[in-house]
């Protein structure tokens, strides 16, 4: 079958708002994919197994065999699969590549071993499988609370990124960040509230400072963000953090504006990229 696109995502604003009593913090966050996507052949097989540009993520713990092996299991005759993942996503720095790729292939397989589960049955796999593979399941652009799995659906503003990768591939970041997090980052919810008002009408956001309620714990953990920040701001962009970082991205109306700043950085030796924002219209993996 033809390559199944699985798209990454930013964070256009993203604050934490407390911590719940099941040891989840509460979130509101508008989450946006972006034209930069890993891609996925799959074809059905005797038994499951995974390749990837990546020798190191071709293993069972990729949440894209995980996945799978969640969808298989409602299924009697326990189908395979022979899954070729290209990773092009940076790896653990705030894009949501694994959680993508995972809701890539659950809407795949769902199709290819003809399970043919509904959308709400696919997404109660995806939430067992992390908050995000729910919004990618969706796409486009969603306003996410509760710990991101309760979306909202939103327009997609029509935009251009710059993402620079401070230092990508920290082992277990995320769960060293929510850890780091204190009562002092944490933010009433209505600076994201705002930002997904402008969204709605159609407010420009190019100039618009994202909040993070993670850059203390990010810049602390990963001080090289600086350095990246501070090439967007000499070029006249502002800098904002992808997730729990380490990646930044900056917005703008046009492309050669971003490719500005992708090219500056990449002078420097940093890791970027250019990319647009994607509707959920023009995903090409839709349930």
């Amino acid at each position: 079958m033809p390559g199944i696109l699985a798209y990454a995502k930013v964070n256009l604003g993203l604050e934490i708002v407390g911590k719940r009593s099941d040891g989840y913090h509460e979130l509101r966050t508008i989450m946006q994919e972006v034209s930069l996507a890993d891609r996925l052949e799959i074809e059905p097989a005797s038994d499951l197994s995974i390749t990837c540009n990546q020798p190191d993520l071709a293993n069972e713990t990729n949440l894209v065999m995980r996945a799978a092996e969640a969808l298989r299991a409602v299924s009697p005759d326990r189908p395979g699969a022979r899954i070729r993942l290209e990773k092009r996503i940076p790896v653990a720095a705030g894009l949501g590549g694994g959680s993508s790729d995972a809701a890539a292939a659950l809407v795949a397989l769902n199709r290819i071993w003809g399970i043919n589960l509904g959308h709400d049955s696919l997404a109660a796999i995806a939430r067992r499988l992390g908050a995000d593979v729910s919004f990618f399941l969706q796409g486009g652009t969603a306003l996410a609370s509760g710990i991101g799995d309760e979306l909202t659906p939103l327009p997609a503003p029509t935009l251009w990124l710059t993402i620079g990768v401070a230092r990508p591939g920290v082992p277990d970041k995320t769960r060293r960040l929510y850890a780091a997090l204190e009562p002092r980052d944490w933010s009433s919810g209505e600076a994201v509230a705002r930002i997904a008002a402008a969204i709605r009408v159609g407010d420009p956001l190019e100039t618009t400072v994202l909040p993070s309620g993670f850059a203390r714990v990010a810049w602390s953990l990963f001080p090289e963000i600086d350095v990246v920040a501070s090439i967007f701001s000499r070029l006249g962009a502002t800098a904002s953090l992808c997730g729990a970082g380490p990646a930044v991205f900056g917005l703008f109306a046009h492309e050669g504006e971003a490719r500005r700043v992708r090219d500056e950085l990449s002078a420097q030796g940093i890791e970027a990229y250019t990319a647009h924002t994607v509707s959920k219209n023009e995903r090409a993996n839709e349930p």
